[in-house]
């Protein structure tokens, strides 16, 4: 056989990838679940017969690809976490059937602590493009529009056909530049769409002039990479006067699900991926926080089946009320491990404690909740200049974070005049410092959930 996305197998999954684009666009939930069903039963055939990771785990969990029949079967397979594939030999991760000196590789950034090389096809890599562009065009991007990225990457490895024919033109502005000089970029490139990471895009949003917002008026902006707070959502709305859509997305299959404009749902990318929210060992219930695992159902050449990139997120509705077909999610949480583990034994993920701190908002820039120790915990506060915090609102959240987090916890609030990202550029809003041999020896840190 021909090794490469030109052997059969490819030929036949680069079709049935271009049929995804159709369904994903026109079709309704019964042909979306079909389709999904349709190429999970080839994907996991390919994966049990080409890839030596699947065919051993498979059969270590007692599974074989005829026992699918419906999506619902997927839960008999077993869960493929980050750890897994790292440990890994990359012979036996990749199909066999595809030459490696041929793959796209891309690191991803490590912010869970476990750096990984995810791997494509270049079809794959492509179709996963194209299906991002899809969402974007549902947000209203037009093919003439001029776009800013205010990224960590160079965009290098992209083609600039595009660009030469005046088509989807994308200028790539590193997130290292200074505001100054950026500002200076966009007030001559005039984008109509800005996309970047959220606390980049509202950073540069709080030094904008008068004479920049004259020249940068985007017709709308999206974020992605790192969580998008409800206060950098405010911050960049305000700043540059347009409607900010989040995109949940990770290096392994590109988009996972955005930002509904009607309903604020996330409607998950149901033609490129199966996602699943799980709460310990059982489907979370609709409101219900939980892990995600998602198949993604175009990269056969390095599959991603049941993987759990290690986000917590919360299921949403059957259906969206703007009526596309699409499941759903309620809200990206954040990471696993940001989880807080207390005195007690529980664990509450900050994203709770962060509700206390929102109507303070107004008068904020930025906040960051950190557990220092099992009981201790720092919350930072960057208020804008010149603004005062006002003493009542500041003592009900203190109150409100001292209730949830109960008991025996220290709780500090200081005022900062920055609060600096991650050395990967990104902003974390909730971070827990606590060791893992630190934590409470009967719930091991993938196992946590929340008290609420």
């Amino acid at each position: 056989m021909e090794r490469g996305p030109r052997s059969l197998p490819y030929l036949r999954a680069a079709a049935a990838g271009v049929a995804g684009l159709i369904v994903q666009r026109s079709g309704s939930s019964t042909l979306l679940r079909s389709y999904q069903t349709a190429r999970l039963r080839a994907l996991l055939r390919h994966s049990y017969e080409m890839v030596p990771f699947y065919r051993q785990r498979f059969q270590s969990a007692g599974f074989h690809p005829d026992q699918f029949r419906t999506l619902e079967d997927l839960q008999r397979v077993p869960i493929t976490r980050k750890s897994d594939l790292r440990l890994a030999a990359e012979q036996d991760a990749l199909a066999q059937d595809c030459d490696p000196a041929r793959l796209i590789r891309y690191g991803t950034g490590g912010s869970t602590g476990e750096p990984t090389e995810v791997r494509f096809t270049r079809f794959e890599d492509l179709l996963l493009r194209v299906m991002r562009m899809q969402v974007m065009m549902g947000f209203g991007l037009r093919l003439w529009d001029r776009r800013a990225a205010l990224v960590y990457s160079d965009g290098s490895h992209r083609t600039s056909l595009l660009k030469r024919l005046g088509i989807l033109r994308n200028q790539t502005i590193h997130a290292h530049t200074p505001s100054e000089q950026m500002r200076t970029e966009l007030r001559h490139l005039r984008p109509n769409v800005i996309r970047g990471y959220p606390s980049i895009v509202a950073s540069l949003g709080d030094k904008l002039t008068d004479e920049d917002r004259n020249l940068i008026r985007p017709r709308f902006i999206t974020t992605d990479s790192a969580k998008l707070t409800d206060l950098a959502r405010s911050r960049i709305e305000k700043s540059f006067g347009a409607p900010v859509f989040d995109v949940y997305d990770c290096y392994e299959c590109n988009v996972i699900a955005y930002q509904c404009p009607r309903s604020k749902q996330y409607h998950v990318l149901d033609a490129s991926v199966v996602v699943e929210v799980l709460h310990g060992d059982r489907p979370a219930l609709p409101g219900e926080s939980g892990e995600i695992a998602f198949t993604s159902l175009h990269t056969w050449a390095a599959p991603l089946i049941r993987y759990m990139p290690g986000d917590l997120v919360e299921r949403g509705v059957a259906h969206c009320s703007c009526g596309a077909p699409n499941s759903c999610l309620a809200n990206i949480t954040g990471r696993v491990q940001d989880r807080f583990l207390l005195p007690d034994g529980q664990t509450i993920h900050p994203g709770f404690l962060a509700a206390s701190i929102y109507p303070l908002c107004p008068v904020l820039r930025s906040y960051q909740i950190v557990q220092e120790a099992i009981d201790r915990v720092i919350v930072k506060l960057q208020p804008i200049p010149g603004v005062q915090v006002p003493a009542g609102k500041l003592d009900a959240a203190r109150r409100g974070m001292a209730r949830d987090l109960g008991e025996g916890v220290m709780l500090r609030i200081d005022f900062v005049d920055e609060i600096p990202p991650e050395p990967n550029g990104k902003f974390r809003p909730y971070r827990c410092d606590v060791k893992n041999d630190e934590r409470h020896p009967s719930e091991p840190p993938e196992k946590l959930w929340s008290r609420n």
